[in-house]
């Protein structure tokens, strides 16, 4: 697996299983992986089905994950009579038309993300995702954030070392940027 200014190796050594199939090639995956030769951790990320590229994630040892176990149960155990779960202790609210807010309810961002008719993105465009380090058919909420994050990374005022890969690298960001909103814009989304 190559980056365009390092290399970086990684090896999986057991699959787990996948969790959250996503669009396109890409699962949701838990592996145990070595990176660059250091001591295999419990690995979560999403990852292209053929394993040749994969997303941001996190990789746990053996009692960071036991910790996330336990702190995982605490807020599964915290259900509310709806049958949702809750943030901390708060108690959900409810409006003034009594219906319940969805600022306290756990997921509800998601809930209603899924609710939403999902608009096939074309494969075309799959590499302009891969530059944005995104998940295939991401909205344009996430484009936008992953854009603004990638070119303070990669800005040329911040890699003096290295401005002309910088500036090689911006413009493919924001290249990449365009094409998805324009697509967005296009379709309605």
């Amino acid at each position: 697996m190559k980056t365009d200014d390092e290399e970086i190796e990684c090896e999986i050594l057991k699959s787990y299983g996948s969790f959250s199939p996503g669009t396109r090639n890409w699962n949701k995956e838990v592996n145990l992986v070595s990176w660059n030769g250091r001591p295999a951790k419990l690995d979560i990320r999403n990852w292209q089905r053929n394993h040749a590229k994969c997303g941001k994630g996190i990789a746990l040892t053996r009692e960071e994950a036991e910790e996330l176990v336990k702190l995982l149960g605490k807020i599964l155990s915290e259900k509310h009579s709806s049958g949702r779960y809750s943030r901390g202790n708060s108690s959900r609210g409810t409006n003034s038309q009594g219906k319940a807010s969805r600022e306290n309810s756990f997921g509800a961002k998601a809930e209603k993300k899924a609710r939403k008719k999902k608009l096939p993105v074309p494969e075309s465009l799959e590499p302009s995702y891969d530059e944005l380090e995104l998940l295939f058919g991401s909205g344009p909420e996430d484009c936008k954030h992953a854009r603004n994050t990638l070119l303070k990374k990669y800005h040329p005022d911040k890699n003096a070392v290295n401005s002309a890969f910088a500036t090689r690298k911006t413009i493919k960001i924001k290249e990449a940027y365009d094409k998805i909103i324009a697509w967005w814009k296009a379709n309605g989304g």
